[in-house]
């Protein structure tokens, strides 16, 4: 580091070269710098009183762990960092436009739609950062960036990993700001979790619209720190000159206790449609709001009993979430889209009349004299989870007899709901599994992904019953009826029993990658191609411990001009749908004989999206605007070709003669397997989509009947299929 002289900035910090003083904070300076090239970066370097300090290195150390950690639209990505230096520094990107604090210091406050747009913006930052396992426990307007296309959340000085006990303090001091800073943070009585965040975002959300914060006195910012402290702890939030659009928003936000506060997500979904005032009209007059508002007025706990979940480890810091905040009100018609954002909020514990909240073990047996009750349809929503588009999240959902659902994100999350839709249990996978095995039933328990591998669940409560340790797993796992393979690594596919971790065998293929696997009865099926981008594939028939049963593998059919990616498997052939080589659409279709090793190969009437699925024998092909090709693979011949008027059609489910798809707004349609005629179609259950999604729903789930049906909207429901409605 050169110096500039006597006691101004240094000229260079690392590879930077420093132009000016952006501002302070309590650990450090930042400066605005740029590189050799000019493009400009923000230093935070620590003052030098405090990285002598073996407290605050470790502090800055947590802080450059912990924004290396977080990527996302809004927060500011870590360009460089040296928490080792003398003086340590970090540099982010530089986000032109200054903070929340200057524009408001500067312009006045926002208008209601701007702060709602502000506060949605922060809760995506939150998902983000919590993502990672951090909480950041130090939002305030000064760090939020304001930048053209959104905010940016910075100074991870004081976040944490949740997992960590490790109070950052000294001297018992609390760090943070108190105007935003949670109850729970300033008494020390409990741990700082996400919801620590909430309470700062609504905190924020208030100061953007007012220009102060709801806890400072005189409306006006700054004051005795120690007297804004204990209003925030003793007494309720001043929100007088907070619009009503927001002020439900915010008070909700801003509830002592924190398990009163809502989810990230649910936050994210309330701050999109909070900026009118009818909406929020609604929501303060819905059932949901005013059981909510009684109990945080009379403190009342009860109502809703526990979920399974709420009585099983959870991830450590993070709080537990009650039944009562995902049970689906099916008795209320829910009027706007408003209201049915708010049904996971809030714990439903208020005047119901009577009606009687179902345990966490699922709906209670009848009496050996009744009949059964009849299926009552629900929705829930999937932000409720966490779950921010069910259309690029990988969700997958399938029938569990006698239980109800169970959903799946690419493994991330693994979820077991009743037939009343209320959550039986929860499992998380390993926060950085991106596209892993969903989760799938198989004899008698769930397999799902661990930190470690897979593991095998209790259906029932979700416990661990085993687990198989494969460090390197990829998202390809296949289940026969004796066993089940994963691929483990670029090259080796392993095999295990369906009932237990032990292993039955392995195939390697060196120097090639397994891109897909198949499964019919108890054999599999081995793609395997010269590189990830799905080259020159060979198929390779294996049995149910791993042994070739081919003599050699099977090249691709000499016709195909694309890329081949599997469809399914039966006991007699496996099917494929050709990519174009250019574009992602499919032209054709093929089936290879597993006894023969002979291909048939259909040419499709019109190209469709890569969507198909196949049922007892038949390839369905479909695009998102509702066409329907079936194609019979064995007899090379087109059956039928049907352009229904589904628009933004799902990925569709052949099941038992009928083929089921949704539309755009959530409406389910049932098709005719024979012919493709339509049979009926459903009410619409239009949600609210998830930000960025241009895709289509998943495939509906079909029980034994009942229909679970998730949204394009990020909703999940369940349907009688004698009503589809």
């Amino acid at each position: 580091m050169a110096d500039g002289g006597g006691e101004g900035a240094p000229a260079r910090i690392g590879a930077y070269v420093l132009e000016r003083r952006l501002g302070s904070g309590g650990m450090g300076v930042v400066h605005l710098a740029r590189t050799v090239a000019g493009r400009q970066v923000a230093i935070k370097v620590i003052r030098r009183e405090y990285a002598e300090s073996e407290d605050f290195r470790a502090r800055f150390r947590r802080e450059v762990a912990a924004a290396r950690r977080v990527s996302g639209a809004f927060t500011a990505p870590v360009v460089d960092a040296d928490p080792d230096g003398d003086p340590p520094w970090l540099a982010t990107l530089y986000v032109p436009g200054g903070s929340l604090t200057e524009r408001i210091d500067r312009e006045g406050p926002l208008t209601a739609r701007e702060a709602a747009r502000v506060g949605a913006e922060l809760a995506e930052a939150l998902l983000d950062i919590h993502r990672c396992g951090l909480v950041h426990r130090d939002l305030k307007p000064g760090n939020v960036l304001l930048a053209e296309d959104g905010v940016r959340v910075i100074d991870f000085g004081i976040s944490r990993a949740l997992a960590d006990s490790h109070r950052l303090t000294e001297d018992g001091a609390v760090l943070g700001s108190p105007p935003f800073m949670a109850p729970e943070q300033l008494t020390g009585d409990g741990e700082a979790t996400e919801a620590a965040d909430v309470f700062a975002l609504g905190a924020v959300v208030a100061y953007a619209v007012t220009g102060h914060s709801p806890f400072e006195a005189g409306r006006l910012p700054g004051g005795d720190p120690l007297a804004v402290a204990y209003r925030v702890v003793h007494e309720e939030p001043d929100l007088d000159d907070v619009p009503d659009s927001l002020r439900g928003l915010v008070s909700l936000c801003l509830a002592k206790d924190p398990e009163q506060r809502p989810e990230v997500s649910a936050v994210l979904r309330m701050a999109a449609f909070a900026d009118t005032r009818a909406q929020a009209a609604v929501v303060r007059s819905s059932q949901v709001w005013q059981a909510g508002r009684q109990e945080r007025d009379t403190g009342e706990r009860g109502g809703a009993n526990e979920s399974a979940s709420d009585r099983t480890p959870t991830a450590p810091g993070r709080r537990p979430r009650r039944l009562g905040r995902r049970l689906a009100l099916t008795a209320v018609a829910l009027a706007t889209v408003g209201v049915v954002a708010t049904v996971g909020l809030l714990n439903a514990t208020g005047d119901d009349g009577g009606t009687e909240q179902p345990s966490a073990e699922g709906p209670a047996d009848p009496a050996p004299d009744e009949a059964p009750a009849p299926f009552v349809p629900w929705e829930v929503d999937l932000y409720d989870w966490g779950i921010e588009d069910a259309a690029t999240s990988g969700v997958r959902c399938e029938p569990a007899p006698e239980r109800g659902v169970l959903c799946s994100a690419a493994g991330r999350l693994t979820i077991m709901l009743n037939e009343d839709g209320s959550e039986r249990w929860l499992h998380r996978g390993p926060r950085d599994g991106v596209l892993g095995p969903g989760a799938t039933l198989v004899d008698g328990a769930v397999i799902t992904q661990s930190e470690t591998g897979l593991a095998a669940l209790d259906p029932d409560d979700g416990e661990p019953l085993w687990e198989i340790d494969a460090p390197e797993l990829g998202h390809i796992l296949a289940v026969g009826e004796r066993a089940l393979a994963l691929r483990n690594g670029d090259s080796t596919v392993r095999f295990y029993a369906v009932d237990s971790p032990e292993p039955l065998g392995r195939w390697e293929v060196p120097g090639r990658y397994v891109t897909d696997l198949l499964s019919g009865g108890d054999r599999f099926l081995a793609v395997s191609r010269e590189d990830e981008s799905g080259f020159a594939p060979q198929m390779t028939l294996l049995s149910s411990a791993g042994a070739p049963v081919w003599p050699t593998p099977v090249p691709p059919p000499a016709e195909a001009l694309g890329t081949l990616h599997p469809v399914g498997m039966d006991a007699d052939a496996a099917y494929f749908e050709e990519w174009d080589a250019d574009i992602p659409v499919i032209n054709r279709v093929h089936r290879l004989d597993l006894t023969s090793r002979a291909w048939t190969s259909v040419e499709l009437p019109e190209p469709t999206e890569p969507r198909t699925v196949m049922a007892d024998g038949v390839i369905y092909a479909s695009t998102m605007g509702g066409t329907v090709i079936a194609v019979d693979p064995a007899a090379g011949e087109v059956l039928w070709t049907v352009a229904t008027a589904v628009e933004t059609a799902s990925l569709p489910a052949a099941v038992d003669g009928v083929l089921y798809l949704s539309d755009a707004e959530g409406a389910l349609h049932r098709l005719s397997a024979a012919d493709g005629s339509p049979l009926d179609t459903g009410e619409p259950h239009p949600g609210s989509p998830g930000i960025g999604s241009g895709g289509s729903a998943p495939p509906p789930a079909i029980g034994d009947g009942v229909a679970y049906v998730p949204t394009l909207g990020n909703t999940l429901y369940a349907t009688p299929l004698n009503e589809a409605d």
